[in-house]
């Protein structure tokens, strides 16, 4: 039991947005399951109800220049047509109606200067980049099986 809960403990949800290139902001998340099931149930939202949304604002005036309706198992967007001197922000939510949006995360805010260079209150990567390799060497050694 202890151990499943340290296991939980690890897993945080997140939103993170970024800019890849001048006019494309690319948004990748992680939510648990188990706390949108909760959150549908105290709000009494029948699964049929449930639709996860994501919303784009710009930052100055906090209007929703975008909104995405996500299928099942997407975890990642991307934003084409981004304006290069504008601050931007993304929630992901709940949407129960045309009327009702109920934000469950918020990203970092996207600040871009004259330069169209991005800056951003959280990492920009998620921290398995480090770890991941994209090639490999492999060279055959004396006494190696491969001659």
């Amino acid at each position: 039991m202890a151990e499943r809960g340290h296991y939980i403990s690890k897993l945080q949800d997140h939103l993170v947005a970024r800019i890849l290139t001048p006019g494309k902001l690319f948004v990748y998340w992680q939510l648990q399951d188990e706390k949108v099931r909760f959150i549908c149930e105290y709000f009494y939202i029948p699964e049929v109800q449930f639709i996860k949304t994501l919303r784009l604002y710009e930052h100055d005036s906090r209007k929703v220049i975008h909104e995405v309706v996500l299928r099942q198992g997407v975890s990642s967007w991307l934003f084409k047509g981004i304006k290069p001197n504008s601050n931007y922000y993304v929630e992901l939510g709940i949407k129960r109606s045309t009327e009702t949006f109920f934000p469950l995360l918020k990203s970092n805010s996207i600040i871009q200067d004259h330069d169209s260079q991005s800056k951003s209150d959280k990492p920009i990567s998620p921290g398995w980049t480090g770890k991941v390799s994209t090639y490999t060497y492999y060279e055959n050694l004396e006494r190696s099986i491969f001659k």
